[in-house]
């Protein structure tokens, strides 16, 4: 098994999980499961064995990649902060866990209730302990690599206001010179081709 720690991917999901309340090795154990299912890569999207589109860091198949993209709304449904929203969203609802994931103690029972509430792999297929594994390196590595705390608020309003002043100076310039911005246009995300899973060992859970 290869690439054990905390992926930065993996510490910005450790880091949303803590700052939402859960205690650290509980969190671990979800980055431990969407280590196994995604890598944390939100662009993700295969064919699972059951023939169905698997896309996003929790490998969300229909009809709950509908929600997500009906939760993300004018948002990117592609993009990592809002398919943590939405997980959030859905450990909220009642039905995926969330209850049963804060009574938990260890991080190995941690890890077996997202998998089963969350994630409801097959179990012949789920590789359980390859997702401790991965919850235990993201318990030891992400801790440290937690982005810093925030500044105190008059060093916030500080650095907003110089922000601000260097921003609409740069709009001035851009102005003078005749600038002409190019249409926000963002194209559609192409998905990769779609690869079986579960059903096989890739090189990267070897």
């Amino acid at each position: 098994m290869a690439d054990l720690g905390c992926t930065p991917n993996a510490a910005v999901a450790f880091d949303f999980l803590v700052n939402k309340g859960l205690q650290d090795f509980q969190a671990a154990a979800v980055v431990g499961n969407l280590q196994l299912e995604s890598r944390i890569d939100p662009r993700l999207a295969v064919l699972d064995t059951n023939k169905l589109p698997s896309r996003g860091i929790a490998m969300w198949q229909p009809p709950r990649w509908q929600s997500l993209l009906a939760f993300a709304g004018s948002r990117d449904p592609w993009a990592l902060d809002t398919q943590l929203d939405f997980l959030w969203a859905e450990l909220q609802s009642g039905g995926y866990g969330l209850q049963d994931l804060l009574a938990t103690t260890t991080i190995e029972d941690a890890t077996v209730v997202f998998q089963n509430k969350f994630e409801n792999p097959n179990r012949a297929l789920a590789h359980t302990d390859d997702r401790i594994k991965y919850a235990r390196a993201a318990l030891f590595a992400c801790p440290a690599i937690r982005p810093p705390a925030p500044r105190s608020r008059t060093a916030i309003v500080v650095a907003t206001a110089g922000a601000l002043v260097a921003a609409v100076g740069y709009g001035a310039y851009k102005v003078a010179t005749t600038y002409k911005p190019k249409p926000r246009f963002r194209p559609e995300p192409t998905l990769p081709p779609p690869v079986f899973r579960r059903n096989f060992r890739p090189a990267w859970r070897a």
